[in-house]
């Protein structure tokens, strides 16, 4: 099911609806509002599309979740949703702090660099023999917080994959790459397999 999120969304009734569901992925989209975790001193203009009424959804929902023991998996947004909730940190702006070539929104459908996992991890485990992914992110993981953990990182050792037990966290769009190489659709396995 789809969840909603706005200014008439009752984060208790989302929170009724996933009680329901035994997996959740919280998906792309606009930044996380810096004012959600610490660390986050920057430059306010280079922030895209942050959603209040989202992150208090997204924020109740994702928390519920793991307070259940569900699986979670978070895809680009996601990913740096499940860091701030654990109570880690997001880069503001990559480009500002000098990573570039991660904002290729138009090759947003083909590998554009490389990702390296920790053998015997949960993204070494998806990305399989995978090794080239799609980037279309201008913010990233800083540090993953208190329990989730790095397990994958780019050639410029920008964090591109955060876990814990039953947390899988991914910064590329596994999504937008499936249809032209099924091994991507390994994470949406994942989130299921249970």
């Amino acid at each position: 099911m789809l969840l909603p999120a706005g200014p008439d969304v009752d984060p208790g009734a989302l929170i009724d609806l996933v009680s329901h569901c035994t997996a959740i992925i919280a998906t792309g989209g606009g930044d996380v509002d810096p004012a959600n975790y610490a660390g986050s001193a920057g430059s306010p203009e280079l922030l895209m599309d942050v959603d209040p009424w989202r992150d208090t959804n997204e924020f109740a929902v994702v928390r519920h979740a793991m307070a259940q023991g569900k699986r979670v998996l978070g895809v680009c947004r996601g990913i740096q949703l499940l860091a701030v909730i654990d109570g880690g940190t997001l880069i503001l702006d990559l480009a500002e702090k000098g990573f570039d070539g991660h904002w290729e929104e138009e090759r947003q459908y083909e590998p554009v660099h490389l990702v390296r996992a920790e053998p015997g991890s949960t993204a070494a485990q998806v990305l399989g023999p995978v090794e080239w992914v799609n980037s279309i992110h201008h913010q990233a993981v800083a540090d993953p917080g208190q329990t989730l953990r790095a397990t994958a990182w780019s050639d410029d050792g920008v964090i591109e994959a955060i876990e814990a037990p039953g947390l899988l966290g991914v910064q590329w769009h596994p999504e937008r790459l499936a249809n032209t190489d099924p091994r991507h659709l390994a994470p949406f396995a994942w989130v299921v397999e249970q």
